[in-house]
């Protein structure tokens, strides 16, 4: 497990803003605005959490031969995928599925890309040990795993020295169109499913979004080594129009 680290004596900024269920693309626009005021100087990680309207990202460890989902059923859904500067593979988004951005600046505090992936990696599985779900965490790998499957898939971008993208947790989403997407690029050899599993195929009795949120907060805080941290429902740069409902 990361412990806690500051870097040249500066104690890490944090602030959580809990979103809605947000457009991948009204996501990305919030994300650029972020990193822009982060590279200008900003010092405090800013980590957004949300949840996202039925979409695919791909990262570079991803391909279209790990995309198995018939073309008719992405017209009916009218599914958009969105080819991504980051690490990971394909990844499918949906409602009970809750997305993790840390960002993070990255010369401020003296991390690497990789100590940055380490610390979300530990902070994901924190949170879901706290919720009563066992997890797997191997060397090399970034993903957090149980006895179904993959949990949580992780991928980073580093965009003007600021870490940004990162962690997606099924927690309860309607499984369905995820068999179809190998998201693992690389399998653990005590795994045997490249695709997503959930909390819900866990254990039933974790899988409670609001409880992860919570999780969430207290694990990204500890790890990331701040026990002073700022609170904010939404966020000012994302208008009423792009919320499709409340968490």
């Amino acid at each position: 497990m990361t412990n806690p680290i500051t870097t040249n004596s500066v104690t890490p900024k944090l602030a959580f803003h809990l979103l809605s269920v947000v457009k991948f693309e009204d996501y990305l626009r919030l994300q650029q605005s972020l990193v822009a005021d982060l590279a200008a100087g900003g010092d405090c990680i800013k980590v957004l959490i949300c949840e996202h309207t039925l979409e695919l990202t791909v990262g570079r460890k991803g391909s279209h031969a790990h995309i198995r989902i018939p073309q008719t059923e992405r017209e009916k859904q009218n599914l958009q995928t969105h080819w991504l500067p980051r690490g990971g593979g394909a990844i499918l988004h949906s409602p009970g599925q809750l997305a993790v951005y840390p960002l993070v600046p990255l010369q401020w505090y003296g991390w690497s890309p990789g100590r940055v992936l380490t610390m979300v990696r530990d902070a994901v599985s924190m949170a879901l040990s706290q919720v009563g779900i066992a997890t797997l965490c191997y060397d090399g790998l970034h993903s957090v795993w149980g006895r179904t499957g993959m949990l949580a898939a992780t991928g980073i971008s580093v965009q003007q020295n600021v870490s940004c993208f990162g962690s997606y947790i099924n927690v309860s989403p309607a499984m369905g169109l995820f068999g179809y997407v190998d998201t693992a690029w690389q399998l653990p050899a005590d795994q045997s499913r490249r695709t997503m599993s959930s909390l819900m195929a866990e254990n039933s009795k974790a899988a409670r979004m609001a409880n992860l949120r919570s999780a969430v907060v207290e694990s990204f805080a500890q790890v990331f080594g701040c026990s002073d941290y700022d609170m904010h429902t939404g966020h000012p740069q994302l208008s009423p129009q792009n919320v499709l409902k409340s968490l």
